[in-house]
């Protein structure tokens, strides 16, 4: 029996391959990299922006919240602002509306709640 043996070194045959690894390497960074910017504007609204800028803690059943929301003048907005225990519980919240015709909205709530707040935010804005 014969057996046939190719001409070819070793190490061209494996160039091919070298090259098919690089570019499924280049073409799973891509993909990483799309998906970590998806995952990272997952649950943003476009267009409005929420920031808490301060809160107080001022008794044991009471916190104070300095936000700002920043929007398009002709949408009609609305968030929740809650204060939160150690554990990160609600212990109260409220809806706030930033009307149309303002593009930026500063404002000061005082939250009155059941237990001693450790902090208070604003969140989960959404045109209406």
């Amino acid at each position: 029996m014969a057996t046939s043996v190719s001409a070819q070194p070793v190490s061209e045959k494996r160039r091919g391959g070298r090259l098919g690894y690089i570019l499924i390497g280049v073409l799973a960074a891509i993909l990483a990299c799309g998906w970590a910017f998806v995952m990272g504007h997952v649950g943003q609204t476009p267009g409005i922006a929420s920031q808490t800028i301060t809160y107080e803690v001022l008794s044991d059943s009471s916190v104070q919240l300095k936000y700002s929301v920043a929007k398009p003048k002709d949408d009609e907005v609305r968030c929740t602002v809650d204060a939160y225990d150690t554990a990160l519980a609600v212990l109260t919240e409220h809806e706030i509306t930033v009307p149309r015709g303002s593009s930026n909205l500063t404002r000061t709530e005082n939250l009155t709640t059941a237990k001693r707040a450790t902090g208070a935010r604003v969140r989960d804005c959404h045109k209406v």
